[in-house]
């Protein structure tokens, strides 16, 4: 995929070239991932419009605190945006089961087949929402968070300029400095003990992925953003049977856009230092990122 992911980010920096000011966010690093997963699961070009408003009304829910009322009583957004894109992705699959078989990823999970065992249709529709949800914001942070951090730091910046091999290690030390995703919860299968507490049996633990990698004791200078560092060590991804399915497809998102911003954006600067940040817990990013700049090259 790399090839088609580098054209749609040479197609939304294309548009920023006439630009005096230019918000990264909503130019590149939003419609990117949703498109790309879009496309991946085979939804009509027509209606991944419809995807990226359903996708930013669902983050709410990936808090993992979300009620389906709010402070008055009333009914948020999000749970609208929940019942509409199950009832398009049930439509969408409904009408996948009577079509030819296509080159995407619905249609495959329509013919996996383990032992004989086989997605049943609200398991399907169930993950293809998942796939969709947790598959864009998180990547739209992570490019985020990468280019305000090399705009913080112009030395990186114009080390990837120079060299964009580097830019895998930008990645990986972004998901460590920065990480789109806070925390995480587990729930213990036994009694267990965290420091000086005990957990017991089916409690609920919540993980602070995010102080976990400015442990100095694993990451040495931790709050020094350093690409070049020798060992970067960090939980972005999960671990062990929990580890993200997605981390691949996030990592070449990243990897290509943050590559190519360095090198076509000609003397990016941050307008609002720190910029707005949307309300959300656990998934951390900007609202916004609005730069000016000096031209974009072709």
């Amino acid at each position: 995929m790399e090839d088609s992911i580098a054209r749609l980010i040479g197609h939304y920096l294309d548009r920023a070239a006439d630009q005096e000011t230019y918000d990264v966010l909503s130019g590149l690093a939003y419609p990117l991932p949703v498109t790309v997963i879009c496309r991946m699961l085979g939804v009509p070009q027509a209606d991944e419009q419809l995807f990226h408003r359903w996708s930013g009304q669902l983050t709410r829910q990936l808090d993992g605190f979300s009620d389906h009322y709010d402070g008055n009583g009333q009914t948020p957004e999000w749970v609208h945006g929940e019942v509409e894109l199950h009832r398009y992705v049930n439509e969408l699959v409904a009408d996948r089961r009577g079509s030819p078989r296509r080159d995407d990823l619905i249609s495959e999970l329509l013919a996996a087949q383990d032992g004989g065992d086989v997605l049943g249709h609200d398991e399907l529709v169930s993950t293809i929402v998942l796939l969709l949800v947790a598959g864009h914001e998180t990547t739209v942070n992570l490019i985020a968070n990468g280019v305000l951090a090399l705009l913080r730091n112009p030395g990186r910046l114009a080390a990837l300029r120079a060299d964009p091999t580097k830019a895998s290690a930008v990645v990986e030390e972004i998901l460590r400095y920065d990480p789109p995703v806070q925390l995480t919860a587990r729930v213990a299968r036994e009694d267990l003990r965290a420091g000086n507490a005990t957990v017991p049996a089916g409690g609920l633990v919540i993980l602070l992925l995010a102080a976990a990698h400015r442990d100095p004791e694993a990451n040495p200078d931790p709050d020094r953003f350093d690409p070049a560092r020798e060992r970067v060590r960090h939980l972005g991804f999960g671990f062990g049977p929990h580890f993200c399915l997605g981390a691949p497809l996030a990592r070449l998102e990243g990897r290509l856009a943050l590559a190519a911003f360095a090198r076509r954006v000609r003397e990016p600067e941050l307008i609002a230092d720190p910029p707005p940040y949307r309300e959300h817990l656990n998934l951390r990013g900007v609202s916004e990122l609005p730069i000016g700049h000096a031209g974009v090259t072709r």
